[in-house]
């Protein structure tokens, strides 16, 4: 059973001490975000406890309120479950909907209002892809509102959007790649403090997402076996926290080349700065700002939301795939969509 009330903890203004704080949403959807003056662990998940059952026994069956509050009402309860990024994409969402059906009851909501919706989208011009986004939102939000009671039944259960083609994939040619390898070096030149060519050469020689490599740290760098580890990062001294895509975390084969490039960086980067494709200036302006701003800045989840879960890579698989990237280097190497 899903826990109403969440147990936090407030960090003190000079970081040193922190006091424990209850986090819940009341029935008319407010967020309460209550500090209990302390930091004692077990009186602490009492009062959360005490509170939850509160919360409990005032739920009611399913209530009469207009889509404008339902969501409203449900972007709140979902707050810190999902990432930032996901809630704004759902609140996009429900927008739109909102504009095409009206604001209505959310107890009148209908298998034919999905319907509409999709025609709305399809005459504003919008594709295929990013209605299926909107219509995967809005569906995640009617099927909260049914498991918590809201909702007698879900509305758009059996709503389904057109199917969406896959993407046509496009092979880098070896001089493409050597001229946006090219392209980088000429901008390092001129002044960025980006080490923009060994960026990219990651990014070509491990398929690793743009995010990865921003958060990647000396610490997932292996020189020993020649591997990276795409990992998240808790939040600590000296690093903020982030968590992987998809929780996909999972270790990857370097090449020689990209072993000798990121031997020289860490031999030429100032000392303090535990990210390797982050400039010194940018992480101590990151480092200055409160957990809670890195935390928006970045879009990320609840301070506390932890991946568990990770794939694990065999060594010979590892290997392999490190003998695939060092063949590729004398072929197409890398895919993307076009």
């Amino acid at each position: 059973m899903k826990e109403l009330v969440r147990l936090r903890m407030r960090p003190s203004r000079n970081r040193k001490a922190f006091r424990y704080m209850l986090d819940y949403v009341d029935r008319s959807g407010k967020r309460h975000q209550i500090s209990l003056g302390h930091a004692d662990k077990r009186q602490a998940e009492r009062q959360r406890q005490e509170k939850e059952l509160e919360l409990r026994v005032n739920i009611v069956g399913p209530v009469s309120m207009k889509l404008t509050g339902f969501f409203q009402d449900s972007l709140a309860r979902t707050k810190g479950q999902v990432r930032t990024t996901t809630l704004k994409e759902t609140a996009r969402s429900m927008r739109d909907f909102i504009a095409c059906v009206g604001d209505i009851d959310v107890q009148d909501v209908r298998y034919e209002h999905g319907e509409r919706f999709i025609q709305y989208c399809s005459d504003q011009q919008v594709s295929a892809a990013t209605v299926a986004k909107k219509v995967k939102h809005l569906k995640r939000v009617f099927q909260l509102a049914e498991d918590r009671g809201q909702l007698d039944r879900h509305p758009l259960r059996k709503l389904k959007p057109s199917k969406v083609p896959r993407w046509k994939i496009r092979v880098f040619t070896d001089s493409e790649c050597h001229n946006l390898c090219g392209a980088a070096r000429q901008y390092e030149e001129k002044g960025s403090p980006i080490k923009w060519e060994l960026l990219i050469r990651m990014c070509l020689g491990t398929g690793m997402r743009r995010g990865e490599l921003m958060n990647t740290t000396w610490r997932d760098v292996d020189f020993g076996t020649m591997t990276v580890d795409v990992s998240p990062k808790n939040d600590r001294e000296d690093t903020w926290e982030w968590h992987i895509k998809d929780t996909e975390r999972r270790t990857l084969p370097l090449t020689a080349d990209l072993v000798r490039l990121l031997v020289e960086l860490q031999m030429s980067q100032p000392e303090g700065n535990p990210y390797i494709f982050v400039p010194m200036a940018r992480y101590e302006r990151i480092q200055g700002l409160s957990l809670h701003e890195v935390k928006e800045l970045a879009g990320h989840a609840g301070i506390e939301t932890t991946e568990r879960f990770y794939l694990a890579v065999r060594k010979d698989v590892v290997d392999r795939a490190r003998a695939a990237s060092e063949a590729s280097r004398r072929g197409n190497s890398v895919a993307r969509p076009m």
